[in-house]
């Protein structure tokens, strides 16, 4: 068994085929490595840009990859053929820090190559999600290769950021401080049909309150104070991808505003509440 640690560089650029801005790779990083996490073999290279001739300043900013390296890099299909070669007939399992690397290497190939899916990809790990599990000051959040590091007592003064194989060799020495090969093999995913349609998935906020995936149970509101259920007093309205709608508590004689929102992930629907409590109008102007 050997892990591989992958890494991309990528521009944002117009696609005129089909009319979007989309990702594409400017470089290729990986590190290869064995059971003890020794390193075997590195690998790296640069990409010419198929849709533009010229890097936007803010990314030879970050990436430090002229437009001169640029030009003179490899096409897309001999970057990923040698990217095969160089991984060989190896059992590997696959890491990117983040899936978003994988999810832009999908569409490459579909641009360039006309492959739906990442030939050598056959089992993967997300590298961010398994480190989390040891950073708690990161809990349910999403953090970035660095910050992890140096949350981990790492050392970064000497990497250079946002290179394809610099960002893989970080990542390797962040595996380092927490690999448990039962525990990271546990998280482990085959490549399949299953793997790309979540990935692929593009989470949603359902809007429209008679989509059948909606579980009305949800929208009904309890009061805070007494438990009871809240008698709802207006039509619900889509705002700020939510739904709300006023409530009204008898026994409490509270007034409330009760928002919630349904997003669609692919393998569950995220729920999430929210009460905003509403000043009651005083009578004091009426008649005795």
């Amino acid at each position: 068994m050997f892990y591989v640690i992958m890494d991309l560089e990528w521009n944002n650029s117009y696609n005129k085929y089909k009319k979007c801005f989309v990702n594409e790779i400017l470089e290729i990083g990986a590190v290869m490595v064995d059971e003890e996490l020794e390193v075997i073999d590195t690998f790296s290279v640069i990409i010419r840009s198929q849709l533009i001739k010229k890097l936007s300043g803010r990314v030879k900013n970050l990436t430090h990859i002229s437009n001169e390296a640029m030009s003179s890099g490899v096409s897309f299909q001999r970057a990923v053929t040698d990217f095969s070669r160089w991984i060989g007939a190896r059992n590997c399992v696959f890491m990117s820090w983040g899936n978003s690397d994988i999810r832009v290497l999908v569409d490459n190939f579909s641009m360039f190559c006309g492959i739906n899916g990442v030939p050598f990809l056959t089992q993967y790990v997300d590298l961010q999600k398994y480190c989390q599990q040891f950073i708690v000051s990161a809990a349910n959040q999403q953090i970035g290769l660095v910050n992890a590091a140096v949350e981990m007592g790492i050392d970064v003064s000497h990497c250079q950021f946002h290179r394809a194989l610099e960002d893989s060799l970080l990542g390797l020495r962040c595996l380092k401080k927490c690999f448990n090969k039962e525990l990271f093999m546990n998280t482990a995913v085959i490549c399949d049909k299953a793997f790309y349609q979540k990935l692929l998935f593009k989470a949603n906020v359902i809007s429209n309150i008679n989509n059948p995936r909606i579980d009305k149970s949800k929208m009904k509101c309890s009061c805070s104070k007494c438990g009871t259920q809240m008698r709802r007093l207006s039509d619900w309205k889509f705002s700020n991808q939510s739904f709300s709608a006023m409530f009204f508590c008898k026994s409490c004689e509270r007034l409330v505003t009760f928002s919630v929102r349904f997003k669609e992930y692919y393998d569950k629907m995220d729920v999430r509440t929210s009460v905003v409590e509403m000043p009651m109008h005083s009578d004091d102007g009426e008649n005795e």
